[in-house]
C-alpha cells in the first residue's frame, strides 16, 4: 500500500474520531467552527494525497458507485444557486457561527464519500466502525458525567438538565447518538460462531467471559448511548426510528423462525414502545398542530410568562411559514432560491407578525428550522429536488446492503439494518431542525461504509520503479497547493479566535464599564480584520470598537478621535456592503453612530437613516421603529417619536418599552409651560 493510500486511509479514520471530539474555548462558536476546520484540514489532506497517488500511478483512480449522479447532480444545483446568491460568500461558507451547508462544506461531504469507496475496503470499513462506536462511547460517557455536573460551572446553560458533551447542543448529540446506537443493537442478535474458542473448555470462566465479550460490549454500548440520549431530552428521530427498526426486525426474525431472539426482540420493542410513547405522541401531536393551527391567533393566545417561553412547535411553524413566503416571492426564488445557506437575509422581508408574540421574537433565525423547507427557501424547486432524490438513492443503497447482508453467510446479517436505520434517523431528526457537520458526514459516509463493505477493493496500480522529473515535479506542486490550501484554512481560524478575543472584551466593557478593555477589543478585532476583511461579522464588530475608542479619545486627542469615527462608520458601511440583506449589521451601523454621537451629535442623522433602510429589509421587526422613536425623542421631535412608537406597538402590541415612552411624552406634554 502506498504512502498516499495510507495518508487517505488514516485520515478518513480521523474524521469519524476527532470531528465529534474536538471543541475549542478560544473561537467564536465552540463547537461547529472547530468541527468544520478539521473537516476542511482532512479533506485537503485526503484530496492532495488522492492526486498524488493519480500521479504515481499514471492515471485517475477513482470507484463508480450508484451515488454518483446523484451527488453530482446536487452539486450542480448547488452551484448553480451559489451563481445566483444574495451573498456569494455566504453560500460558498455557510453563515458565520453556523459554517454547516456552504457549497465548500458540501463539496468536502462529497469529497470523503468518494475517497472512502474508492480507498477502503471491507477490513478499513469495520475498522472505520469501531473508531466510530468508541468515539461514541467516550462523546456519551462524557455526556453521562455532565447529567451528573462534572462541568456544570462552565456553562450558562443548564448543562445537567439536558447534556450536549462534545456536540454544543442537546438535539445535535442525541442526532449523532441516534444515527449509531442501532449499529450496536443490531449486533446483539448476531449468532454466535461455533467452536470460536475449541482450545478451552465450555466450563472454564474464560470461556463465557469471551465466547460473550462482544456481546457484553454491545449491550454496555447500546446503554451507554441510549442512556444519552434519555439525558439530552431530546426527541430526535429516536422514537419513530426504534419503531421501524424493531416491526422490520421482528418481521426477519419471523421469518428466520429464531423464536428464541423473537421473545427478547419484542419484549425489547414493547419495553422501548413504553418509554417512547410520549415521544410518539408528541410527534403526531405536532404534525396535527403543523396542518391546522392558526399560527397567529395562537401566538396571541399564549400566556408567555406564564408557560415559561413560547411552545418550540409554534415558532418552527412560523418560520416555516415565512420560508414558504420567501420561497414563492419571485420565479428565481421558485426554482433556484436565493443561494445556499442565505436564510438569515431572506427570512426577515417575509418574517410573519406572530413572530412578535413568541418569547423569541428577538432572535435571528438563520435557519429555517426544517432542512427540506431550508433548501426549499434557499436553493428552490431545484435544490429541493435534487437533495430528495439523493435521500433516495442512499435509502436505495442502505436496503440493498441490508438485504444482501442478511441473506448471505455473514457473521453480522443484522448490520444492514442498523446502519439503515440510524440513517434514517438523520432526515427525521433534519425534519424538526437542520443538519450539523458531524451528522452531514455520517449521512454521506454511512452509504459509502455499506457499499465498501460489500464491494472487493479497488486494484491498486504499481507505480513505476522510477519517478521522472515531470512527475516529481507534479508532486512537488501538488504537495505545495496542499500546504497553501492549510494555511489559507489555518489563517481562517486564527482571525476567528482574534475575532472571539476582541468580541469577549467588548461584552466585558459592556457589563463592567471598565475603558480598560476597549483597547485590548479595538487591537484583537484589527489583527483579526488584518486577516480577513471578508466576514461582515468581524468588519461590523471592530466598527464598535472602534467607536467607543474614538469617543474615549475624544478629550485628549480630537484629530485621533475624528478619524477613528470615519474610519468606525466606513466599517459597519462595509459590513452592510458585504451583507446588504442581514439587519443585523444595520443595527450595529445604527449603535456605532449612536455611539459616536455622543460626541458627534451629526451622527444621530446616520442612526436614523440607517434603521430606516433596516425597515425596508425587516418590516415586521418592532425593535427598529421602537429605535427610531428613542432617538427623535432624544432629538425633541416628540410627534415623529410618537408615530414610531406607535408603529412599534402595530407590530408588538404587548411591547412594554414604546409605551413607557409614550407615557413619558404624555406627561412631559401635561406639565404646564413655567
Amino acid at each position: 500500500m502506498s504512502i498516499p493510500v495510507r495518508l487517505i486511509r488514516t485520515c478518513l479514520y480521523l474524521v469519524f474520531f476527532i470531528v465529534p471530539l474536538i471543541f475549542l474555548p478560544n473561537t467564536s462558536e465552540l463547537f461547529e467552527f472547530n468541527k468544520m476546520i478539521v473537516v476542511y484540514i482532512l479533506t485537503t489532506l485526503i484530496a492532495t494525497a488522492w492526486l498524488i497517488q493519480t500521479v504515481l500511478a499514471k492515471k485517475f483512480i477513482f470507484r463508480r458507485t450508484v451515488l454518483d449522479w446523484p451527488i453530482l447532480i446536487f452539486l450542480i444545483t448547488q452551484t448553480i444557486s451559489l451563481l445566483f446568491s444574495v451573498n456569494i460568500r455566504s453560500s460558498l461558507l455557510g453563515y458565520y457561527s453556523r459554517f454547516n451547508g456552504g457549497l465548500v462544506s458540501l463539496y468536502c461531504y462529497s469529497l470523503l464519500y468518494w475517497a472512502y469507496v474508492t480507498f477502503m475496503d471491507k477490513n478499513s470499513a469495520v475498522t472505520t466502525i469501531r473508531v466510530a462506536l468508541i468515539t461514541a462511547a467516550l462523546v456519551a460517557f462524557y455526556g453521562v458525567l455532565e447529567h451528573f455536573g462534572i462541568d456544570a460551572k462552565l456553562w450558562v446553560q443548564d448543562v445537567q438538565n439536558r447534556v450536549f458533551s462534545t456536540m454544543g447542543q442537546p438535539n445535535w448529540l442525541a442526532a449523532y447518538l441516534v444515527a449509531l446506537v442501532f449499529i450496536p443493537i443490531s449486533r446483539l442478535l448476531n449468532p454466535a460462531p461455533k467452536d470460536r474458542h475449541s482450545d478451552l473448555s465450555r466450563y472454564d470462566p474464560a470461556y463465557f467471559f469471551l465466547d460473550h465479550l462482544s456481546a457484553i460490549w454491545n449491550l454496555f454500548l447500546a446503554f451507554l448511548l441510549l442512556l444519552t440520549i434519555l439525558f439530552t431530552k431530546s426527541q430526535s428521530g429516536i422514537g419513530v426510528t426504534l419503531v421501524i427498526f424493531f416491526l422490520y426486525l421482528l418481521f426477519l426474525l419471523i421469518r428466520k423462525r429464531r423464536l428464541k431472539v423473537i421473545a427478547g426482540a419484542g419484549a425489547a420493542f414493547l419495553f422501548l414502545i413504553f418509554i417512547n410513547l410520549h415521544i410518539i405522541g408528541n410527534i403526531t401531536k405536532n404534525l396535527k398542530f403543523m396542518l391546522t393551527t392558526d399560527v397567529l391567533a395562537t401566538a396571541k393566545a399564549a400566556d408567555i410568562p406564564n408557560s415559561g417561553g413560547s411552545s418550540s412547535i409554534l415558532i418552527r411553524r412560523i418560520v416555516w411559514e415565512g420560508a414558504v413566503h420567501a420561497w414563492l416571492a419571485s420565479a428565481k426564488n421558485f426554482f433556484i432560491g436565493t443561494g445556499p445557506e442565505t436564510f438569515a437575509m431572506i427570512y426577515y422581508q417575509y418574517r410573519p407578525i406572530a413572530h412578535n408574540y413568541t418569547s423569541e421574537w428577538e432572535l435571528l433565525y438563520n435557519k429555517a428550522h426544517n432542512e427540506f423547507i431550508n433548501y426549499l427557501a434557499t436553493t428552490g424547486i431545484l435544490g429541493l429536488g435534487s437533495y430528495l432524490v439523493l435521500l433516495g438513492f442512499m435509502v436505495y443503497v442502505l436496503i440493498k446492503f441490508h438485504h444482501s447482508s442478511s441473506k448471505s453467510n455473514s457473521q453480522e446479517p443484522y448490520l444492514g439494518l442498523g446502519l439503515l436505520a440510524g440513517w434514517l434517523s438523520i432526515p427525521v431528526t433534519n425534519f424538526w431542525g437542520f443538519s450539523v457537520v458531524f451528522v452531514q458526514v455520517l449521512m454521506f459516509t454511512l452509504p459509502a461504509i455499506a457499499q465498501t463493505l460489500t464491494v472487493p477493493p479497488l486494484p491498486a496500480s504499481p507505480a513505476g520503479s522510477k519517478l521522472s522529473l515531470p512527475r516529481i515535479l507534479s508532486i512537488l506542486g501538488l504537495i505545495s497547493l496542499g500546504c497553501y490550501l492549510l494555511f489559507v484554512i489555518g489563517q481562517y481560524w486564527i482571525a476567528d479566535t482574534l475575532y472571539a478575543s476582541g468580541d469577549h472584551d467588548l461584552q466585558l466593557f459592556s457589563m463592567t464599564g471598565n475603558t480598560i478593555y476597549v483597547a485590548p477589543a479595538y487591537q484583537s478585532l484589527t489583527d483579526a480584520f488584518s486577516i480577513n476583511s471578508h466576514d461582515p461579522p468581524i468588519s461590523s464588530e471592530l466598527a464598535v470598537a472602534t467607536a467607543f475608542a474614538s469617543a474615549l479619545t475624544y478629550d485628549t486627542d480630537a484629530t485621533s478621535s475624528a478619524q477613528l469615527a470615519r474610519s468606525a462608520l466606513a466599517l459597519s458601511q462595509k459590513a452592510i456592503d458585504d451583507n446588504p440583506l442581514h439587519p443585523n449589521y444595520y443595527k450595529t451601523r445604527a449603535r456605532v453612530a449612536i455611539i459616536l454621537s455622543t460626541v458627534y451629535k451629526q451622527d444621530l442623522d446616520v442612526a436614523i437613516n440607517t434603521l430606516k433602510q433596516a425597515l425596508l429589509i425587516s418590516p415586521t421587526d418592532p425593535r427598529l421603529p421602537y429605535n427610531l422613536g428613542v432617538i427623535y425623542q432624544q432629538m425633541g421631535r416628540t410627534a415623529l417619536a410618537q408615530k414610531y412608537f406607535h408603529q412599534s406597538l402595530q407590530l408588538k402590541p404587548d411591547f412594554a418599552d414604546p409605551r413607557v415612552q409614550l407615557a413619558k411624552i404624555a406627561s412631559a406634554s401635561a406639565k404646564p409651560a413655567k
